[in-house]
């Protein structure tokens, strides 16, 4: 799955993007999968995930959600357990999330799958952002 984009289309508006994971689609294998990529720098103003469809592993999958070089930012794989991951659980940025935060162009918004793939499941991923 090839990441989306984002980019400062206008310079003080803030624009909300959202993509969704689904294991049908794009597998779960453990690994690391791109989310969206910054066509520019941006600053990230909001993030959450929202699980469209419980998330089932053969063993104990985690997933984490984060940016290029820090991959756990936003939910790290305690929170990010497969336990945690059941329809319509909403997960927010941890408590040690700096947002704001900038992105600089060409970093990413990542979805690292660890321990054991995942089975199931379908997440959507929203972030707000702006130009830096």
């Amino acid at each position: 799955m090839p990441a989306k984009k984002i980019g400062p289309e206008f310079m003080v508006a803030e624009t909300l993007v959202r993509k969704t994971w689904e294991f049908a689609v794009d597998g779960g294998a453990v690994g690391t999968v791109e989310l969206f990529e910054a066509d520019g720098d941006v600053v990230l103003t909001h993030f959450h995930a929202y699980v469209k469809t419980t998330c089932t592993s053969g063993g104990s999958a985690t997933v984490a959600l984060g940016i290029t070089g820090t991959t756990d930012l936003f939910v790290n794989t305690t929170e990010g357990a497969v336990a945690n991951l059941t329809a319509n659980a909403v997960l927010k940025p941890n408590a040690l999330a700096d947002l704001p935060t900038r992105l600089a162009s060409g970093s990413k918004v990542l979805m690292t799958i660890g321990t054991a793939a995942l089975t199931a499941g379908k997440i959507e991923v929203v972030v707000q952002y702006m130009a830096a």
